[in-house]
């Protein structure tokens, strides 16, 4: 049983992938919230609603997915290109659809352990195809690193969650101005 509350805050299931490692930017406090294939399946279960099995050799998998899909992404808001990641993530697109089914509306391998890493490879290249990529985001918290879809309508959102990095923000904010003051 998972005690973690899962938060999916990303707009996109690709990117709630990425943001199951928490503190990404912060090497001292950076936590990896798959640590287990039971962890990806209940992970996995929350995000979709769809129940699969996961074992040791497609938690591996969809680790490497979620690391070329992040970096992807993190090059895509640096303005860089990162053509091996880019490989990684056609592979996984590749191999899924070599496993789908005719006739499913989503291809899922015919191994229910296949059906998470089927799934969110699908997933990934749906997002990196889009046709306007301006709404990806990485969150502005120190050492958060979350990414989400800013679907604003200015497009201003800085932040994860405005509960919880916007928070420590204004805190922070507010904490210098008062001390500036003093």
């Amino acid at each position: 049983m998972n005690s973690y509350e899962w938060r999916f805050v990303g707009g996109h299931l690709a990117l709630d992938l990425a943001n199951t490692v928490a503190w990404r930017l912060d090497p001292a406090r950076t936590v990896d919230r798959l640590g287990s294939a039971d962890l990806l399946a209940d992970w996995f279960r929350a995000a979709t609603g769809l129940t699969a099995d996961a074992d040791a050799g497609v938690l591996r998998r969809v680790r490497a997915l979620r690391t070329a899909a992040t970096r992807l992404v993190d090059a895509h808001l640096d303005g860089a290109a990162d053509r091996g990641s880019a490989r990684a993530v056609f592979d996984a697109w590749r191999a899924a659809l070599d496993r789908a089914v005719p006739g499913d509306r989503l291809p899922l391998a015919e191994t229910a352990s296949g059906a998470i890493e089927d799934h969110l490879a699908l997933a990934v290249a749906e997002l990196l195809r889009r046709p306007d990529p301006a709404a990806l985001r990485r969150c502005d918290g120190d050492g958060c690193g979350w990414l989400f879809l800013d679907t604003t309508r200015n497009h201003s959102r800085r932040w994860c969650d405005s509960a919880d990095c916007g928070n420590r923000a204004r805190v922070r904010a507010y904490t210098s101005r008062r001390r500036e003051r003093a």
